[in-house]
């Protein structure tokens, strides 16, 4: 006795261990998902203070050997070009913050200390001018420090 009206199909039992299979599948995938997000959010926050670091160490660079005078001030650092531009860095509570005449940049590392000292060499025929900065990253102290000499013409103006 053949069923004409016979159709091959699922029965419900099979679409609910497929589904269930498929929920498994999908959980397992969001699951390794989110702990990958996690990991490069925490990759990222890592590298933004190495970046801060980086970008912040070009930077005083630059404006130590562009600099004709480098002085410090109550709460930063003040250089003044060769061509009459000046920059200020300033320390904050939990960044430091470069102002040129037409930019801004803020860093964002903390700032523990800042100081300047006259070093000479052993003849005392060179001076150099030592700028030292203590840096807060990642919970260690790190020093920060640049050399500028200073020639025969900038040590009469110096003085002022």
């Amino acid at each position: 006795m053949k069923n004409s009206n016979y159709i091959k199909a699922f029965s419900i039992v099979e679409v609910m261990v497929s589904m269930v299979i498929t929920a498994i599948i999908v959980g397992l995938i969001f699951g390794v998902f989110t702990i990958v997000s996690e990991q490069i959010l925490a990759f990222k926050k890592e590298n933004e203070q190495t970046a801060d670091f980086n970008r912040l160490s070009y930077s005083l660079n630059k404006a130590v050997f562009d600099s004709e005078k480098m002085m410090v001030r109550e709460n930063g650092v003040y250089f003044q070009t060769y061509d009459g531009d000046t920059v200020f860095y300033q320390k904050e509570e939990t960044y430091f913050i470069r102002k040129a005449q037409n930019f801004t940049d803020t860093f964002k590392i903390q700032i523990n200390e800042i100081r300047m000292d006259s070093l000479f060499n052993s003849k005392k025929s060179k001076v150099f001018q030592k700028l030292e900065l203590q840096l807060v990253i990642n919970k260690n102290i790190i020093p920060l420090r640049f050399y500028k000499p200073i020639y025969a013409n900038q040590l009469i103006l110096w003085k002022e």
